[in-house]
């Protein structure tokens, strides 16, 4: 009799022994599933930063693509894509530009001067710097908030890339 109250408490340390095994197993599984997760979410919003500011940039070039509309210029010591719209008088200068860790749009009159930041949050990004590869190319390096840096190539297809002072 005692033999079996003896077998019995050893399958019943086993059953638990077995279960909280599996318990742990569980616990295991789980935290390596949410850490799993976190990185893809964490690579997936990034990656959405990075194509989201170079579309928007190609975007907004491309759909201004015109004779004299696209140069680099600067606002207030920020360098920037200027795109030019409608003639001296009743025109409008569009600026991209990088402020104060956004990327920026500021849509203005011809004659009216307004400061970096009055423009528009597009994108968090953290540097943005610009420069004429040739006559028709515009080479934006950017800088996403993750600190990785991305070189994007426009190709202006009429009339080139005009430079302001």
């Amino acid at each position: 009799m005692e033999e079996k109250q003896q077998r019995h408490i050893i399958d019943i340390l086993f059953v638990l022994a077995l279960l909280g095994i599996f318990a742990l197993s569980a616990i295991f599984l789980i935290s390596i599933g949410a850490d799993i997760y976190g990185k893809t979410m964490n690579n997936m919003e990034n990656n959405f930063d990075t194509r989201t500011a170079l579309a928007y940039l190609t975007e907004k070039v491309r759909q201004s693509d015109l004779e004299n509309q696209i140069s680099i210029g600067e606002l207030d010591g920020h360098q920037a894509i200027i795109i030019t719209s409608g003639d001296e008088d009743n025109g409008y200068r569009t600026y991209l530009y990088e402020h104060e860790g956004f990327l920026k749009e500021l849509m203005v009159k011809q004659n009216v001067t307004l400061g970096p930041s009055a423009g528009q949050n597009i994108l968090a990004i953290s540097g943005f710097e610009l420069s004429p590869v040739a006559s028709n190319l515009i080479n934006c390096q950017i800088t996403i908030a993750d600190q990785q840096t991305y070189d994007l190539y426009i190709y202006v297809h009429s009339g080139g890339v005009n430079l302001e002072k």
